[in-house]
């Protein structure tokens, strides 16, 4: 069996008290709200969010849902820095985590003002609201399933596996983000708005954030040699 060296830049112990607090969250909404996976579970799976009191479940007036979109959030920039620290694109470090994380919360805050703004402009929900709603569940389930593939980068029973890991971790992403995307369909077009909008729309509030994203990280996190 590898043995992992005595200085492992993706174990540290600040890593440890990352994934040790997201446990802890995790554990107190089990306690608390029980069924808040339940409502995530069915708004993940069911196409439209029709009835109105599963959106109203769906609230980030809940503690509960708004610490596990925190958690989330948290998971999607630890495992984020694991992928570019991993391939040599960042001098590791907290404070890089640090800046991967203001990332995508930049992201995340983005998209649902422009979702906001859209449906401000236009006097008309046109699905916006429904997905909001469905945003916070894809980023929640997101952030979950990527849990475990953050956890056994950082302590891997052998140091092997982090070549194949960290790859499963972007199928991950890449299918959650795809099924969104036809989410955005599903929820526009029964919502009346024309596919061009649509079309629109994933260009404007789903490329473009991430684009400028990358275009930041380039910038600001990753090394000035690398050709991203």
């Amino acid at each position: 069996m590898d043995e992992l060296r005595a200085i492992d830049v993706l174990g540290k112990d600040w890593v440890v008290a990352v994934l040790l607090t997201v446990f802890g969250i995790v554990a107190w909404v089990n306690m608390a709200s029980p069924r808040q996976w339940s409502v995530i579970r069915h708004s993940f799976f069911a196409f439209r969010l029709g009835k109105q009191s599963l959106r109203d479940e769906l609230s980030l007036q809940d503690r509960t849902l708004l610490a596990l979109l925190a958690v989330a959030v948290v998971l999607i920039a630890l495992f984020s820095y694991q992928v570019v620290v991993f391939n040599g694109w960042v001098i590791p470090g907290v404070a890089v985590f640090g800046r991967i994380l203001a990332l995508v919360v930049a992201v995340l805050i983005a998209r649902i003002l422009l979702l906001r703004c859209l449906s401000l402009l236009t006097n008309e929900d046109g699905g916006t609201a429904e997905y909001v709603d469905t945003l916070v569940t894809f980023t929640i389930v997101l952030g979950l399933a990527l849990l475990p593939v953050a956890m056994l980068i950082a302590y891997p029973m052998h140091t092997a596996w982090r070549s194949w890991l960290w790859l499963a971790g972007v199928a991950v992403a890449a299918a959650v983000l795809l099924f969104r995307w036809l989410r955005a369909a599903v929820i526009g077009i029964g919502s009346g708005v024309p596919l061009r909008y649509i079309f629109l729309y994933l260009c404007a509030a789903e490329i473009l954030p991430v684009a400028l994203a990358l275009q930041q990280a380039r910038q600001h996190i990753l090394l000035p040699s690398h050709p991203l």
